[in-house]
């Protein structure tokens, strides 16, 4: 078969996030032409302040020292509140190279590395489906920024779009068992002197705490100081035990921002952060946080990466890096790949059964789930299954959350 009427592209990567970004950095490194589809109108559109510690992984992508470059401030470490906040625990930052920057600046750096080798950028593009053939994804459709449908192919698809992926969905992936809701919001002139406030600080909110909503999930209330009296605050329902409680309703959209205004409003200890404060940004969203995606590559020719595949790091540290991890992997192996398919010849279109028969999807998997990355995530989202069966399955309220708070900071501290 030949595709030399076609538009072609060795990578398709659905998602301009820092994960689709840096497969197509790679894959153009690596010699081969890679498109990302972004459905805004800029990647990354979404305003957030973002934290990560250092690794080898980002200077590769975006060059030595750009991190610390545009870094606001390093935190300490995290402090967890016990529901009502009675009690605290304090967890110093192992490593002090833990970063806070604003979004855009970061996501601005993948941009003007992947136009500069040549990676094709398209905004304003929806993925509408994937196109597949003999049981292998040889493509997708979209919708350009003129809203006409069009057609494009390649060797690999990369579903890199997030945690309700088009890619995923086409595919079956049940995202409502593995994405928990999470409110985003940043505030400006927050109530908080930030040379004396550099922590991160978590709220334990067990189910059945608010007398208001007291069949509300279990949740946590977050504080990320971003430089200056500028915070991200935010809420995120955390969903790994919820569907095996029976004291637990599954909450609409409207009435998990009812609660929202109430926390900031009064909840002990969150609230005082909101005294004065501008909302500049407010968000009801989601984030795979409750399992990985078991069949991340839910068809020959499709690997679902980062968010589309739940692979973050679920206790909230370094999920950047975990995502850029997992690109950096699939990208690298299937580039590999086609390049022994390609030896001696000129045209490497054509490859596509060879690259995704059986055997080399078994040994692909087998490579991957061996990696020190994936093993990690692995773990971490045992420990945390774990941890939130003890502390709000088996606990659950906070009178019993608080009666325990000795044994759950000794938690805590191993690694939580």
């Amino acid at each position: 078969m030949s595709n030399k009427n076609l538009e072609f592209y060795n990578f398709i990567i659905v998602g301009g996030g820092p994960a689709g970004l840096t497969a197509s950095i790679i894959a153009a490194r690596q010699g081969f032409k890679a498109v990302v589809i972004e459905k805004g109108e800029i990647a990354g559109p979404k305003p957030r302040g973002e934290g990560m510690r250092h690794f080898p992984l980002t200077e590769e992508i975006l060059g030595e020292g750009f991190l610390h470059s545009i870094n606001n401030f390093s935190h300490t470490g995290k402090i967890f509140h016990s529901p009502g906040d009675l009690h605290m625990v304090p967890i110093p930052e192992k490593s002090m190279d833990h970063y806070f920057f604003e979004w855009r600046k970061f996501i601005d750096r993948f941009i003007k590395v992947a136009e500069g080798l040549g990676v094709t950028i398209l905004l304003n593009s929806e993925v509408i489906e994937p196109i597949e053939k003999e049981n292998i994804c040889t493509g997708v459709k979209y919708k350009d920024d003129s809203g006409n449908v069009k057609e494009i192919y390649g060797n690999a698809i990369f579903g890199c779009d997030g945690y309700e992926s088009v890619i995923g969905r086409y595919y079956n992936i049940l995202y409502e068992r593995i994405n928990c809701p999470i409110v985003k919001c940043l505030i400006s002139n927050g109530n908080t002197d930030i040379n004396k406030t550099t922590d991160l600080q978590y709220y334990l909110i067990g189910n059945g705490d608010l007398d208001y909503a007291p069949n509300f999930p279990q949740c946590v209330a977050y504080v990320f100081p971003i430089g200056g009296k500028n915070l991200e605050v935010g809420l995120m329902l955390r969903m790994t035990q919820t569907f095996k409680m029976k004291t637990v309703k599954i909450p609409t959209d409207e009435e998990i921002m009812e609660v929202w205004e109430k926390l900031k409003k009064s909840y002990p200890g969150f609230s005082e952060f909101f005294k004065g404060a501008k909302i500049d940004y407010e968000e009801l969203t989601g984030l795979p946080n409750a399992q990985m995606v078991k069949n991340y590559i839910p068809s020959a020719g499709v690997v679902l990466i980062g968010d589309s595949a739940g692979f973050v790091e679920a206790s909230g540290s370094s999920g950047l890096h975990f995502s850029m991890a997992m690109a950096k992997f699939w990208t690298t192996i299937l580039s590999e790949k086609l390049k022994e398919l390609s030896e001696g010849k000129t045209e490497i279109t054509a490859h596509n059964s060879e690259l995704w028969n059986s055997q080399n999807i078994t040994r692909y998997k087998k490579d991957w789930e061996n990696t020190d990355v994936y093993k990690h995530i692995k773990k971490i989202y045992s420990l945390l299954s774990k941890f939130e069966w003890y502390i709000f399955k088996r606990r659950r309220t906070s009178e019993r959350i608080n009666k325990r708070w000795k044994l759950i900071s000794f938690l805590l501290r191993k690694g939580l």
